[in-house]
């Protein structure tokens, strides 16, 4: 199946489910649940666990922005079974959480939904050769091709997200920077449900782009998220300090130009020039990136999904990536080391 046979959404208020409300999924699903039952906009729920869980179930969840404070209620499950069907199921996990959960994401799905990922790296619905002439997810974000078989690639609208924000308590999410999310798909396919679905989150309060291709928004995002996470986790310096220092900052820049090479390869386009992403590192807010972060936490890199999965993409397309390639081996190591 393509996405052209498809059914379209159903005419009348569509039902969406927001799979992972931590930081960037709590802040889709606080705008949208506040906005339920208008443009078009049906019931709105939350796959949620733990404290993060009983918090939203007990006293709504809490959205803080810099113009203040609101608390919503929405409709919090532990288990995606305990939910109908939906019409439209977004996804805020990491990478590697999402694959284990391929029968539970099909088993929400109706004859036309659509599904949302919202992903730091390359996402599972990205066509890869697969050797025999057709097409496949890569392994390292879709293991056995799980996704891709029982959900299937056509159903996926690529989302990414351009915002701060974190969870500083269960039940709470804090935007410290407002942003925008950036919808699209694949050169020649379909946009009615692109444009609709917009409609539905711009009618809640976000800014939204329909890039197209979407293949400039995705690799751009690369473009920064290959260089300067793993860098930055592999030196355990912010993106300023690693700007700063001419090794690493020569690392960084190295990565970047690969992965331009690669978005060339794909019919993308960055923009941005090195120079001047290395420029904003160096100047703007001394931040840490999320893979720093996460293993600051103790928590799992996202390292396939954002490292591995472009370094395979580029060895399917001919592209030499041996920087990313040297930094993603790197940061495996240092992986399997603190689980060791």
């Amino acid at each position: 199946m393509t996405a052209a046979d498809l059914p379209p959404l159903p005419e009348g208020p569509l039902d969406i489910c927001i799979v992972g409300p931590g930081a960037i999924g709590g802040t889709i699903a606080a705008r949208l649940a506040a906005a339920q039952g208008t443009g078009g906009l049906g019931r709105v729920s939350v796959v949620a666990r733990g404290a993060h869980l009983a918090a939203i179930r007990d006293n709504g969840l809490r959205l803080r922005t810099p113009a203040g404070e609101t608390c919503v209620a929405v409709n919090a499950v532990a288990d995606p079974g305990e939910l109908p069907p939906q019409d439209v199921v977004i996804t805020a996990l990491k990478g590697h959480q999402i694959p284990p959960m391929a029968a539970k994401l099909a088993a929400m799905m109706k004859p036309a939904s659509r599904i949302l990922p919202v992903v730091n790296g390359l996402p599972w619905w990205y066509p890869l050769p697969d050797g025999a002439g057709g097409v496949k997810g890569a392994e390292e974000v879709d293991p056995g091709g799980a996704l891709w078989r029982e959900i299937g690639p056509e159903r996926a609208i690529g989302a990414i997200a351009y915002l701060g924000a974190s969870v500083p308590e269960p039940g709470v999410i804090s935007v410290e920077i407002e942003g925008y999310l950036d919808l699209g798909r694949l050169p020649g396919e379909p946009r009615a449900d692109v444009e609709r679905i917009a409609g539905i989150l711009r009618g809640a309060g976000w800014t939204v782009r329909e890039t197209e291709p979407f293949q400039d928004s995705l690799f751009s995002k690369l473009f920064s998220n290959c260089s300067l996470n793993s860098v930055c986790a592999i030196s355990r310096a912010s993106q300023a300090s690693i700007a700063n220092d001419p090794a690493l900052r020569g690392f960084a820049a190295a990565i970047m130009e690969e992965v331009r090479a690669l978005a060339e390869a794909e019919g993308a386009t960055i923009r941005m020039t090195t120079e001047k992403r290395l420029h904003h590192a160096a100047h703007g807010p001394d931040h840490a990136p999320s893979t720093l972060q996460d293993l600051r936490k103790g928590n799992p890199m996202e390292i396939e999904p954002i490292f591995g999965a472009t370094v395979a993409l580029g060895r399917a397309r001919g592209v030499p990536m041996p920087m990313l390639e040297l930094a993603t081996s790197i940061l495996r190591e240092v992986e399997k080391s603190r689980t060791a």
